[in-house]
């Protein structure tokens, strides 16, 4: 997977991305730093994909879209925080450039939450096949998607200024500054599902955080409990925790047979193998509570914690996570759900 300052520069390169779409137009226009702050969209950007936020900021102007973009439209001498917030609270919608990089961004997590709090709609811009963070997921549970992931990145820029100008035709003017109302997170999210219909090329949230078919890596996500693996990765994820488990039953075995008062070496040996292979019931147990914890709590899905641990007592973290394997490839709980 290349990265997103990386797929707008071969964009670029390969003549995707018109040489002026990199920058935002220079022209005079109304920006925040006039005294009605008027802009239409707020885009929200990890630093990294600077290029792909000024290329969407670029195309959105041309098309007559009133754009804030940080840093350009923060007032030197200006609290950077507070003309966040100010610019969030006066936009009308929000485009959010999602990758890797603004999906471990806790500056992003915070603009998308003051988005949705106070009813601003929400357009994510993928460039990258990257599932949401559980907390990025919660707020967006019924955000509607645009990819860009393949070339040439400017038709997707010019979909994604089609789709805005159609939402922001049902959406009244930002209002004044310092009147933006707060609403509870649940109003937001409903007030934004109820305009995002608007949104044409869009994507569903769960069709978005699905791999496409053929590229779902074995050992994808191996670390993130919630999320439904395929059956490849459900092996690639039995595999894995079987080896975790073989080190933790070694290294249990080494230390109970080097503590232990045993009389000879094969007594304190066979004490460590024991102990070794009960270590792999609390392991297994462990990672069957974290599974579950983002799945319904429904007899099928528990049957599976119970057999996993019932397994793993007797032929270990080689039988006990087969059950928890197949509880991987079971659905997740939709967020907000």
């Amino acid at each position: 997977m290349t990265t997103a300052s990386e797929f707008v520069a071969d964009s670029a390169l390969a003549g995707q991305i018109p040489p002026d779409a990199a920058t935002p137009e220079s022209t005079p226009r109304l920006s925040a730093r006039t005294a009605s702050m008027a802009h239409d969209v707020y885009i929200s950007y990890s630093h990294v994909d600077k290029a792909a936020a000024d290329a969407a900021c670029a195309t959105l102007e041309r098309a007559g879209i009133r754009c804030w973009i940080a840093p350009r439209d923060i007032t030197p001498g200006d609290e950077w925080s507070a003309a966040i917030i100010k610019a969030i609270d006066q936009c009308r919608a929000m485009v959010l450039i999602f990758s890797q990089n603004a999906n471990n961004s806790r500056q992003i997590r915070r603009e998308v939450e003051r988005a949705i709090t106070v009813g601003i709609p929400l357009v994510p811009v993928r460039i990258e096949d990257v599932v949401p963070t559980e907390s990025l997921a919660y707020f967006m549970g019924t955000v509607h998607w645009l990819d860009a992931m393949t070339p040439p990145f400017e038709n997707h820029l010019v979909k994604l200024a089609d789709s805005l100008k159609a939402l922001l035709q049902t959406r009244p003017s930002s209002p004044s500054a310092g009147t933006a109302p707060f609403t509870a997170p649940g109003a937001g999210a409903t007030a934004y599902a109820a305009s995002s219909a608007a949104t044409a090329g869009a994507i569903p949230f769960s069709a978005a955080t699905a791999e496409p078919s053929g590229k779902r890596r074995m050992f994808a996500e191996i670390m993130n409990f919630n999320y439904q693996r395929s059956a490849k990765q459900a092996f690639g994820w039995y595999l894995m925790y079987f080896l975790v488990g073989i080190v933790i039953a070694l290294v249990s075995t080494y230390l109970a047979s080097f503590f232990s008062n045993a009389s000879d070496f094969n007594e304190g040996y066979s004490l460590g193998v024991s102990v070794g292979k009960f270590s792999a019931v609390p392991f297994n147990i462990l990672l069957g509570i974290l599974l579950v914890w983002h799945r319904k709590k429904d007899a099928l899905n528990l049957l599976l914690i119970l057999a996993g641990a019932l397994l793993s007592s007797v032929l270990g973290a080689l039988g006990g996570l087969i059950p928890l394997a197949f509880l991987s490839n079971r659905p997740v709980e939709k967020p907000g759900a």
